[in-house]
C-alpha cells in the first residue's frame, strides 16, 4: 500500500508539486539571500570605497597644506605654485566623487558640506600666506595668525575625517556581520536547493553566474580603486602550526602602492610570509600588534618609521580585521614627516635667528634711548640727473626733543630743508652730499640756535646703504668748559697778580726750608720775604740758616724749640717771635707752616701792626671796663638813689593835693600841676633809661617763642589805651622764633604805643603783619649774617613824619614834637633798636605825613 502510495503518479505529482513548491519556496529564499548577499557585498565595497575616498581627499589636503608651507619655506611665496593648483583640481574632483558616494548618507552629507567649507577656507588661507611683499627674517603677527588659521583648519579637517572614517567603519562592521551572516545560509540553501531541485540546477546556475559577473565586476572596481588610492592596502592571512596557533602572516592580496612605496611588485610577494617581505615587523614587534589585533577582532594604529630595501620611510597603518585575516591600510608619510621635520628645524633656526635679532635690536634700541646723542637718518633726494638735492629724514631718535623740542613724528618724512634750513647754508648739506658720493665718513663741529638756546654739536656722518647715518654729540658743555677755563686762566692770571700784591700790602712771605740738606736749590724764600727783611731779592741763599741770622736773640732759643718740635714730631707750626732786619730796626713776625717730603713749608708775616693793635686794644679794654663798671655804679644809683627822691617828691605832691590843693591861688595851682608833669616824666625817663641800659647785660637765654603769643599779651597789657582809642588792630600770619621772650614783649609794647599815641584823627588802625625773605632780597643795609630773615611790618596810618628824620627817631633822646603835644621821653624807639640789634636784626621805617609810618623789624629767621 506504501509502495503503491510512493510510487503512484500522484505521489510524484505532490512530490512535484511539493518539490516545486519547495523549490519555489527554497529558491526565492535563497535568491532573496543572494540579492541580500549581494546587496551586502556591494555595501561592504561601497564604504571601502568610501573610506579609501576619504583617505585620498583628506591626503591631498596634506599634501596640499605640505606643498605651500614648503614653497614658503623656500620664500617662494609670490605665486601660487603648479603643483598646489594641482591639488585644488584634484580635490575637487575628489570631494565631487565622494559627494556622489555618500548621496545616501545623510549623517555623511552633513560632514562632507562642512568639509567643503573647510576645503574652501584651507585653499583660501593657503594662497594668503603666499601673498608677501618681500622676504622676511620672521613673521608678523599677522602672518602668523595666518599660519595659525591654517592649522585651525587642518585640525577640523582631520577631526571631520575621524568622524567620517569612525562612521564608515561602523557601517562596515555592520555590514560585515550582515555578509557573514549571508555567506553563511546561502551556500547551506544552495545545497539545499541542489539536493531537492536538481531540475533548477540551470536556472540557479544561470542566476549565479550573472551573480558572480557582477561580483567580479564589483572586485574588478575594487581592484581599480585599490591601484589607484596612494595608501597601501594589503591583506594579510594567518599561518597556524600544529598547535593551531598563529606564526605568521601571508599576503594575499597587495595593491600596486606598495611597489611605489617599498619597491616591491605585487606578483613577486603575494603568497609569501610577511617576515620574508617585511622583515621589520620581526624587528620592530609589529608583528605582536598584528597577532594582536587578528586575535582580539579588534582595530589597531601604528606610527612608525621601518628600513626595506635600503631606505627609511614613515608608515601611519591601520590594521582591521577582515573574515578571517587582516586588512592592512597605511600611508606613507615619509614626504609629511621629513617636511614637518624641515619645518620644525626652519622654525628652530628662524626662533634662533628671530631671538637673535630681537636680543640685537632690543640692545640697539636701549643704546638709542640711552644715549644723550641725536641719531638720525637721512635719504637723498635727486633730481633728473640724479644730483642730490635735498635730503628726507626717515629716521631720529627721541633726543632730538631734547634739542630741538620737536618729536621725531613731526621731522620723519621731511625735507632736511624744511626741518633744519639751516644746514643748507653752513656747510652740512655739501658734507652730507660728499659723504654718500665718496663713501667716506666725515666729523665736523656746527653752532647752531635751538628755542633761542646756543648749543655746539660734534656731527659724525657717515654712508648707509643708499643714505647718511647721521649721529650728533651735544658739545654745548664742553665749548662752555673750555670758554670757563679760558676764563679762569685770564683770572687766575689776575688772580695771581693780586694775590701778589696782597702779599705785599698783608706784608706776608712764603718760604720752603729742607732741613736734610741746606743745598740752594732744596728750599726757597718769596720776594716779598727778602722785602719783609729789608733786603733786595736773592741778596742771600735761601736757606734756613741764612734766615736764623736775623731772628732776636732773646727770641732765638724758643725759635730753635719751636722748630725742633715740629721736625721731631712732623707737625705744624705756629709761633710769633722778633726779628732784626737789615735796617737794624726790630719787628715782630708769625711762621706757620707744614711738612711735606720732609721740608717745611709755609707763610711768614709781619705783625708788628696787629701787636701794636692789640696792645692799643688792651687799653681800650681795660678802659671799657672801668666804664662798664661807672655804668654798674650808674645803674644802681638810678635804681635805687635817684627813684628814691622822686618817689617822695611825688608822695609829698600827693599828700598836698590832698590837703592843701584847694587853698593855692590860680597860679599856684598852675605851677603845682607842671611840678606834678615834670616828677612823672622824670620818672618815666629814670625808668626808660634803665630799660636801655639793661638790654645788653640781660642773662635770659634765648628760647622759642610764637609772636602771636607776644601780642596778646602786649593786648592785654594796651587794652584801656586801646579801648580808649578805638584802634582796629590787625594780626595776619606771625612765625615762632628764637628769642628773648620779655625783650620781643617790649619792642611790640614800644612800637604798637607809639602806633596809638600818634594815631590820626579818624578810623586808626594798626597792621602786624610778616614775610619771610631771603638775604639777597633785603634792601636795608645792615650785616646780615643769616641766609633768611623775617619781616615784621608794623603799619599804622597815624600823623607820620618827614622821611628826612627816619633815622633820627631811633637816637637817644630825640623827639619830632613838642612835650605839649605827645608825651613821652625820646627813648622808646631807642630801645626798640637796641632790642633787635641784641637779637642780630635791624629796625627801619617809613613815614609820609598824615599817611602813616611802616616800621619793619628784620629778625634771623
Amino acid at each position: 500500500m506504501a509502495k503503491k502510495l510512493m510510487l503512484s503518479p500522484k505521489l510524484y505529482v505532490v512530490l512535484l508539486i511539493i518539490a516545486a513548491a519547495l523549490l519555489t519556496f527554497i529558491g526565492s529564499i535563497s535568491y532573496k539571500q543572494i540579492s541580500e548577499f549581494k546587496d551586502a557585498a556591494n555595501a561592504v565595497t561601497h564604504t571601502l570605497e568610501v573610506e579609501t575616498e576619504i583617505n585620498n581627499l583628506f591626503s591631498i589636503y596634506s599634501q596640499m597644506e605640505s606643498a605651500q608651507l614648503t614653497n614658503l619655506l623656500r620664500k617662494d611665496t609670490l605665486v601660487t605654485s603648479i603643483s598646489f593648483q594641482k591639488y585644488i583640481d584634484e580635490s575637487d574632483i575628489k570631494f565631487n566623487k565622494l559627494t556622489v558616494l555618500l548621496d545616501d548618507n545623510p549623517i555623511q552629507q552633513t560632514h562632507l558640506t562642512r568639509v567643503g567649507e573647510l576645503q574652501r577656507n584651507l585653499v583660501k588661507a593657503l594662497k594668503a600666506i603666499a601673498v608677501s611683499p618681500k622676504v622676511r627674517l620672521k613673521y608678523s603677527t599677522k602672518e602668523r595668525t595666518k599660519l595659525d588659521e591654517i592649522a585651525h583648519i587642518m585640525a577640523e579637517l582631520k577631526q571631520r575625517k575621524n568622524f567620517m572614517l569612525i562612521k564608515e567603519e561602523k557601517l562596515l562592521k555592520e555590514r560585515k556581520e550582515e555578509f557573514n551572516s549571508y555567506a553563511f545560509l546561502s551556500p547551506f540553501m544552495i545545497l539545499v536547493l541542489g539536493v531537492f531541485a536538481m531540475f533548477v540546477f540551470v536556472v540557479s546556475f544561470i542566476k549565479i553566474n550573472n551573480e558572480r559577473k557582477n561580483r567580479s565586476k564589483a572586485e574588478a572596481f575594487l581592484s581599480n580603486v585599490m591601484a589607484k588610492t596612494e595608501n597601501i592596502v594589503n591583506f594579510y592571512e594567518p599561518i597556524y602550526n600544529d598547535n593551531g596557533e598563529v606564526t605568521d602572516f601571508k599576503l594575499v592580496y597587495a595593491n600596486e602602492r606598495n611597489k611605489i612605496d617599498f619597491g616591491l611588485d605585487p606578483e613577486d610577494i603575494v603568497g609569501k610570509p610577511i617576515s620574508k617581505i617585511f622583515p621589520f615587523t620581526v624587528l620592530n614587534g609589529e608583528y605582536e600588534v598584528l597577532a594582536q589585533s587578528f586575535t582580539d577582532k579588534k582595530e589597531s594604529n601604528l606610527s612608525r618609521q621601518v628600513f626595506i630595501n635600503g631606505k627609511k620611510i614613515w608608515l601611519e597603518s591601520i590594521m582591521r580585521p577582515l573574515n578571517d585575516g587582516l586588512l592592512i591600510i597605511a600611508k606613507n608619510t615619509t614626504h609629511e614627516k621629513e617636511s614637518v621635520a624641515k619645518l620644525n628645524t626652519l622654525n628652530l633656526e628662524l626662533q634662533q635667528q628671530y631671538e637673535e635679532i630681537k636680543e640685537t635690536d632690543e640692545f640697539l634700541q636701549n643704546v638709542i634711548k640711552s644715549t644723550n646723542n641725536v641719531i638720525s637718518y637721512f635719504e637723498p633726494v635727486r633730481d633728473k640727473k640724479g644730483v642730490i638735492t635735498d635730503f628726507s629724514i626717515l629716521y631720529t631718535n627721541e633726543e632730538i626733543k631734547n634739542t630741538t623740542g620737536q618729536s621725531p613724528k613731526e621731522v620723519i618724512q621731511k625735507k632736511i630743508s624744511e626741518a633744519y634750513p639751516f644746514v643748507m647754508k653752513n656747510g652740512v648739506f655739501e658734507l652730507l652730499c660728499e659723504t654718500v658720493k665718496t663713501g667716506k665718513p666725515v666729523e665736523f663741529e656746527r653752532d647752531y640756535i635751538f628755542n633761542d638756546v646756543h648749543m655746539w654739536f660734534d656731527t659724525f656722518a657717515i654712508k648707509t646703504g643708499d643714505g647718511v647715518c647721521v649721529t650728533s654729540m651735544n658739545i654745548s658743555k664742553q665749548k662752555q668748559d673750555e670758554l670757563k677755563i679760558l676764563e679762569v686762566n685770564n683770572q687766575l692770571k689776575i688772580q695771581n697778580a693780586i694775590l701778589k700784591d696782597a702779599k705785599t700790602l698783608a706784608k706776608i712771605g712764603s718760604y720752603r726750608w729742607s732741613f736734610l740738606s741746606d743745598e740752594e736749590e732744596s728750599s726757597d724764600v718769596s720776594d716779598n720775604l727778602y722785602t719783609l727783611l729789608d733786603c733786595e731779592p736773592q741778596e742771600f741763599l735761601p736757606t734756613h740758616e741764612n734766615y736764623k741770622k736775623f731772628i732776636h736773640p732773646d727770641d732765638l732759643t724758643s725759635y730753635k724749640e719751636n722748630i725742633k718740635e715740629a721736625i721731631d714730631k712732623k707737625k705744624s707750626v705756629d709761633f710769633s717771635y722778633r726779628i732784626i732786619n737789615k735796617a737794624r730796626k726790630i719787628k715782630h713776625f708769625r711762621t706757620t707752616g707744614h711738612f711735606q717730603d720732609d721740608a717745611l713749608i709755609g707763610v711768614i708775616q709781619d705783625i708788628s701792626s696787629q701787636v701794636k693793635g692789640a696792645l692799643k686794644l688792651k687799653d681800650k679794654n681795660q678802659e671799657l671796663k672801668r666804664s662798664n663798671e661807672e655804668l654798674e655804679s650808674f645803674n644802681r644809683v638810678a635804681s635805687h638813689d635817684l627813684q628814691e627822691p622822686i618817689r617822695k617828691i611825688q608822695m609829698f605832691i600827693s599828700r598836698i593835693e590832698d590837703t592843701d590843693y584847694e587853698n593855692l591861688s590860680d597860679k599856684g595851682k598852675e605851677f603845682f600841676a607842671k611840678i606834678t608833669s615834670s616828677s612823672e616824666r622824670m620818672r618815666m625817663l629814670i625808668r626808660y633809661l634803665l630799660s636801655y641800659s639793661r638790654i645788653n647785660k640781660t642773662k635770659s637765654e634765648f628760647e622759642t617763642v610764637n609772636l602771636e603769643e607776644i601780642i596778646d599779651k602786649v593786648k592785654e597789657d594796651l587794652e584801656a589805651r586801646i579801648k580808649e582809642s578805638g584802634v582796629d588792630l590787625v594780626i595776619d600770619n606771625l612765625p615762632t622764633l628764637n628769642a628773648v621772650p620779655f625783650q620781643m614783649e617790649q619792642l611790640f609794647n614800644n612800637l604798637v604805643s607809639n602806633a596809638i599815641k600818634y594815631r590820626g584823627p579818624e578810623d586808626p588802625r594798626i597792621i602786624i603783619n610778616c614775610k619771610k625773605l631771603k638775604r639777597s632780597d633785603i634792601t636795608d643795609n645792615f650785616v646780615k649774617k643769616q641766609k633768611s630773615y623775617y619781616r615784621i611790618s608794623v603799619i599804622d596810618n597815624g600823623i607820620g613824619f618827614d622821611q628826612v628824620h627816619a633815622d633820627k627817631v631811633f637816637e637817644l633822646f630825640q623827639r619830632l614834637h613838642q612835650k605839649t603835644e605827645y608825651t613821652g621821653t625820646g627813648i622808646g624807639l631807642a630801645i626798640c633798636k637796641k632790642i633787635t640789634q641784641n637779637h642780630g636784626g635791624h629796625i627801619s621805617v617809613e613815614s609820609f605825613i598824615g599817611k602813616g609810618s611802616t616800621f619793619c623789624v628784620y629778625l634771623p629767621a
